[in-house]
């Protein structure tokens, strides 16, 4: 082994294994594959720096062991990053059939080009099964980089056995092997390798990190729908889109708090949320402002549309059972609803109208859907009752 490689290698994958490891206390499953598979790879190419210390044929096995788990590991990885079943036992079994056959070629065969090709092969095999699944679902361009480049790891490993194997046969024995073009080209076309294999498995796992934190920021912890941040980056993203807005508000919810405690609360909360979120139309979104309080904002609709969304989502939930919670009664919701005006500055101006509208839908008594600048309709109507302009 040339020793420009000999230390170069394992260091940098000491120094990935590590990284993967710190990025894994953040919350990333895939992290906590690719740290321990970067500490293996790191362990496999040390075993030469102790050729003094190991026998050959045992220095061998230890480095093959090494390899294997080092693969077993990335191939589980990219399976994590992918959300593909991790296969853990299928690809256990066949490493495990795979290392009886480079033990056998090790120490029976005493064939240490066998023992390799069957190394390598394995190691193919294994992130090779975990690329081909793993390919339809790719998202975004991190996906793409991280698979290309495990293509180039296989392509690597397939290419150089083809030539330093089958064509041009260059090593035997151990010492043939330590001195061969084939030992070089391994270590060298690994250190490129390596840090381009690393670097796109990085960057992918701190995306994906970052992604989450900032969704996890953006999400209401309790209903899982958008806060109040969330909400304006969604609006921020759609610039001057039109559409409709609603705001509503569950009806004397103190009242429910504290008659039946916040845990039933909190149930009639997430009731009103998921129904929200199971009825919203495509491209629309919808976020808990705090409290008892959501706004909804549907893209390019009418604001006669968007009243009969809202009176759909009112009379749905004024019909749901409460008696689970011990209150035989209807618990009740409030709308207000304001169409887009070509004179708002931002989203917050139509907001602000909307707001107003509710206002008056409980002033008027509660359980209705005021929708801005119409005159009011029959409030005992169960369909929509409308805020007079000017008030």
């Amino acid at each position: 082994m040339d020793s420009n490689f000999a230390f170069l290698l394992p260091v940098m994958m000491l120094i990935f294994g590590c990284t993967f490891l710190i990025v894994a206390r953040f919350g990333s499953r895939e992290a906590k594959l690719w740290g321990p598979g970067y500490l293996f790879s790191a362990a496999a190419f040390s075993v030469p720096l102790f050729d003094s210390l190991l026998e050959e044929r045992t220095a061998s096995a230890i480095a093959d062991a090494l390899f294997l788990l080092a693969f077993l590991f990335y191939s589980g990885a990219v399976l994590a990053r992918f959300k593909r079943p991790s296969y853990f036992r299928l690809r256990l079994v066949f490493a495990g059939v795979m290392y009886a056959g480079m033990l056998y070629a090790a120490l029976v065969a005493v064939s240490i080009p066998a023992e390799f090709l069957l190394n390598d092969l394995a190691c193919v095999a294994l992130l090779g099964f975990a690329v081909a699944v793993s390919l339809p679902h790719m998202r975004h361009a991190a996906d793409k980089l991280l698979l290309a480049v495990s293509g180039l790891v296989i392509a690597d490993i397939v290419i150089r056995n083809v030539v330093f194997v089958f064509i041009v046969p260059s090593y035997g024995g151990h010492e043939d092997f330590i001195s061969s073009q084939y030992a070089f080209t391994m270590q060298a076309a690994a250190s490129i390798l390596v840090l381009m294999f690393a670097l796109s498995a990085l960057a992918a796992t701190t995306l994906d990190t970052i992604a989450a934190h900032r969704d996890a920021a953006e999400r209401d912890p309790m209903t899982g729908m958008l806060n109040r941040r969330g909400f304006d980056r969604m609006v921020g993203e759609r610039g001057r889109a039109e559409g409709a807005v609603i705001i509503c508000d569950i009806d004397n919810f103190k009242w429910v708090n504290d008659t039946f405690g916040h845990g039933p609360g909190d149930e009639v909360i997430r009731a009103f949320a998921e129904m929200l979120q199971a009825r919203m139309q495509e491209g629309g979104f919808a976020a808990r402002f705090g409290g008892e309080e959501f706004v909804i904002f549907l893209p390019a609709t009418p604001l006669a549309s968007a009243a009969d969304f809202a009176n759909r989502v009112r009379l749905a939930f004024a019909a749901v059972d409460r008696k689970p919670i011990g209150f035989d009664g209807k618990i009740t919701a409030s709308f207000g609803v304001a169409g887009a005006n070509p004179a708002d500055h931002s989203l917050y101006e139509q907001i602000a109208r909307a707001d107003k509208a509710l206002y008056a839908a409980k002033e008027a008594g509660r359980n209705r859907v005021m929708v801005e600048g119409e005159p009011p309709r029959d409030m005992s109507s169960p369909r929509v009752v409308s805020l007079a302009r000017g008030c």
